[in-house]
């Protein structure tokens, strides 16, 4: 008994010096000059207006000013600031479709089949997402007490939400995770504030060990976390799919600091027929990137395997090894702007 409380108390000292060593809470930050940064998610929309009162009421996104325009008036796009990172979070880009919807949106679909938010209050949020038009995918028998769920918007795009994850790995953001878990699984009142911030895009390939490898090698960037290999009742349930597995791994997206947004490389033992979309599609058809130098960014892409669709002013469009489509920018964002 001696031994058990000199190593406990051992323990609690060690987390208690740790604590009061380490930054708290962490500050995700945007990184200026970046040679390459993740800036926004395109979406086409046949109603963007709805769509992004969706995204203002659920997720606390804000109106911006941004020049993301894919050769669209700039009257007619729609910016959205998501939340968190020092007011400096990814941009949603919201274009008009005049195309019908060609197919409904799947986890399994090809290309970027959804992203993802960090909430406090999963069952909170549940119910804003139902109020305003949204609806869950996901068939857990009790979606009050479950910590990740998949929904989509009114226009049937596909996101996750799940509870905050100890990332960096630091005493308070466990303290978060742990807490945030803890008010779920037992139907606890939610936390009085509820921090919603932007993650990850998921990109589905039929490889996605190729797709890491290429990105990784554009970004020059390393993997993060531990790789993902789930199957049984927990995917399915929250997929919405059936006797599904995947697999895959995160890399960081450039231009922030650690616990920053990541792409999520997924491959499925089944696929769906649908993707990866094209210019004119409706659904999230892009990701734009800021870069320094457009000329050798570009060439960067294209050495790795990527392929060059448009190139104009200081815009290219270009598609990765899977048809995913990147726009990649020399224009200086609000951010750099502020921040020379």
């Amino acid at each position: 008994m001696k031994k058990f409380l000199i190593v406990l108390f051992s323990i609690l000292f060690f987390i208690i010096i740790w604590w009061i060593l380490t930054p708290s809470p962490h500050e995700y930050k945007r990184i200026p000059n970046s040679d390459f940064s993740f800036e926004t998610v395109i979406f086409r929309s046949p109603d963007p207006k709805r769509l992004a009162d969706f995204y203002k009421n659920v997720f606390k996104a804000k109106e911006t000013e941004s020049d993301w325009a894919l050769g669209d008036p700039l009257s007619s796009v729609i910016s959205l600031r998501t939340p968190d990172y020092q007011e400096e979070g990814p941009i949603f880009t919201i274009l008009k479709s005049e195309k019908s919807n060609h197919g409904i949106s799947a986890a399994n679909d090809l290309g970027y089949a959804h992203i993802c938010f960090e909430t406090d209050n999963v069952p909170g949020l549940i119910q804003t997402i139902q109020k305003n038009g949204g609806h869950i995918d996901s068939r857990f028998e009790d979606l009050q007490k479950v910590p990740a769920i998949y929904g989509r918007d009114p226009d049937g795009n596909i996101f996750e939400v799940h509870i905050p994850f100890p990332t960096p790995l630091s005493p308070s953001n466990i303290f978060r995770s742990l807490n945030s878990l803890i008010r779920t699984r037992f139907k606890l009142d939610p936390p009085e504030i509820d921090k919603i911030r932007f993650l990850h895009v998921n990109i589905n390939s039929r490889d996605w060990a190729k797709t890491l490898s290429f990105y990784g090698k554009v970004f020059s960037a390393n993997v993060t976390g531990f790789e993902r290999d789930y199957k049984g009742d927990f995917i399915e349930n929250l997929t919405g799919l059936k006797g599904i597995e995947v697999k895959g791994r995160h890399l960081p997206l450039p231009g922030y600091e650690e616990g920053g947004p990541t792409f999520e490389t997924f491959t499925y033992n089944h696929l769906s027929e649908r993707g990866p979309l094209d210019k004119s599609d409706i659904g999230r058809i892009a990701v734009g990137l800021r870069v320094f130098d457009l000329r050798s960014s570009v060439n960067k892409i294209l050495q790795e395997g990527g392929t060059l669709l448009d190139e104009k002013d200081n815009t290219a469009i270009l598609k990765d090894l899977e048809g995913n489509l990147l726009v990649v920018s020399s224009k200086k964002s609000n951010f750099e702007k502020t921040n020379p």
